[in-house]
């Protein structure tokens, strides 16, 4: 939705225009406020443009964040699956090896069995019974009692690694799980990311056309007031006392003082676009009647699209005054007004809010109505 104040806005390339086309300003001051106005306005829309596109590179960072943290819970989900593949090579080599070992003992117990069922010490008796061989026979005896005594630590030291290789892959497992939880949440999160950024890049789209749409009809609207301009002021022409010795004696049209929007580039809160206004809107009471701030004659009084009722007063000399947004009109064409006479009754923007819009002209070229109008106070 375009708003009455945007409706009374002109592009900088439609204000250089305008400026090209229209008489050079009187005074100097005039001239180097129009300057340094365009000057602020290019400024403005470079931060725009530059504004914009830093919302679209953050937003783009948003997703490459969001890609590069899947990547990483990828890569720890790799490297989780590795390492239980490791530890589970590593758990059956152990089993491997304590099978082995076990054979081993087994093979080892089998033979002492042979050698002595009934164990050791009857094998002993037996080689001293004899009286043959005894020194051989015991060492031989004792030395399966050795190699039986380490077959067995050897196996219950395979068989302690075999528990820690079994607790390592439990331990590998559980990471596994862990690493594609988060992945499974990063990649979710992936998701909702883009369909953010998506419906908000979406959303910049939008408001960028509605402001292109906003300034189409602002330029259009403000050439069309450019046009209007021209032809009350070539109508009228510049016979009369020179009133421009009343700036900044001028009477204000309503009562109140407060400026809801100042003459010159001013940024759009809605829709971020940034135009050159040339006028102020004033605010008013509901209902106010809008009054001239200075004698002259009614040069214009009809209703004009993108303004609402407007009427203009000219003051005689090159010296005019326009108030838009009207929501009735008392003053007719041809019509004389003294200061202070009731031109109409102040309307309501689109927020709602009563307001006159008020433009003061040298000629065709628009100064700041608040330089014309007597200080708050006075």
């Amino acid at each position: 939705m375009i708003r009455a104040a945007v409706a009374w806005a002109v592009l900088a390339v439609a204000a250089a225009a305008f400026a090209q086309e229209s008489a050079v300003p009187k005074d100097l001051a005039d001239a180097r406020s129009e300057v340094r106005a365009l000057e602020q306005h290019l400024r403005q829309v470079t931060d725009l443009q530059a504004g914009l596109g830093r919302q679209r590179e953050r937003l783009a960072l948003e997703v490459k964040v969001a890609m590069v943290r899947v990547r990483e819970a990828e890569v720890e989900q790799q490297e989780a699956v590795r390492a239980v593949a490791a530890a589970s090579a590593a758990a059956k080599a152990s089993q491997a090896e304590l099978d082995t070992a076990m054979d081993r003992l087994r093979l080892q117990l089998s033979l002492l069995a042979v050698l002595g069922r009934a164990g050791l010490a009857p094998l002993v008796v037996h080689a001293l019974g004899s009286g043959r061989d005894i020194p051989a026979r015991v060492t031989v005896a004792l030395a399966l009692v050795r190699e039986e005594k380490r077959r067995r630590d050897e196996a219950a030291g395979l068989m302690a690694r075999r528990e820690a290789a079994l607790s390592e892959l439990s331990a590998r497992r559980e990471d596994l799980a862990a690493t594609a939880g988060r992945l499974d949440a990063r990649q979710r999160e992936l998701e909702r990311t883009r369909r953010r950024v998506e419906a908000q890049l979406a959303s910049l789209e939008v408001e960028r056309r509605h402001g292109a749409v906003a300034l189409a009809g602002a330029q259009e609207a403000q050439e069309r007031l450019e046009r209007l301009w021209g032809t009350v002021t070539q109508q009228e022409g510049g016979a009369g006392p020179d009133v421009r010795l009343l700036r900044g004696g001028l009477r204000w049209p309503v009562g109140s003082r407060q400026v809801l929007q100042r003459f010159g580039p001013h940024r759009d809160p809605q829709y971020g676009t940034v135009t050159i206004t040339h006028g102020v809107v004033l605010a008013a009471q509901p209902g106010e009647r809008v009054v001239a701030v200075a004698a002259g004659k009614v040069s214009y009084a009809q209703f004009f699209k993108g303004y609402g009722n407007v009427v203009i007063v000219h003051h005689g000399g090159d010296v005019y005054s326009l108030y838009g947004g009207l929501a009735s009109m008392f003053a007719r064409a041809g019509q004389r007004v003294g200061t202070g006479e009731p031109l109409g009754v102040a309307g309501r923007n689109e927020q709602g809010v009563a307001s006159v819009y008020l433009e003061i002209r040298v000629g065709q070229n628009a100064q700041d109505p608040l330089t014309w109008l007597k200080p708050a106070g006075k």
